[in-house]
């Protein structure tokens, strides 16, 4: 049993990312196109949720990102 929201999640993944991929024309343009993104994901998250929620949760990704890097670091496969 598919869960509607996460399906919502993973389609407009995909289709975000397609779309944000036709803009970038080279390395330099991935840093400009991935700021674009996170512009229009704040301000979906402030006019949803307001500013002092939309600010814990870009906090929370923030630290989400140290997470998962100390988790690889601490479990890099090998090849044998």
């Amino acid at each position: 049993m598919t869960n509607p929201k996460v399906d919502k999640i993973a389609e407009a993944m995909i289709n975000l990312e397609k779309s944000a991929r036709a803009e970038i024309k080279n390395d330099e343009e991935k840093l400009l196109v991935a700021s674009a993104l996170m512009a229009v994901t704040r301000n979906l998250y402030i006019e949803t949720i307001g500013a002092e929620d939309a600010a814990h949760v870009f906090a929370s990704v923030a630290d989400s990102f140290l997470f998962i890097e100390e988790i690889v670091d601490q479990h890099k496969p090998t090849i044998h």
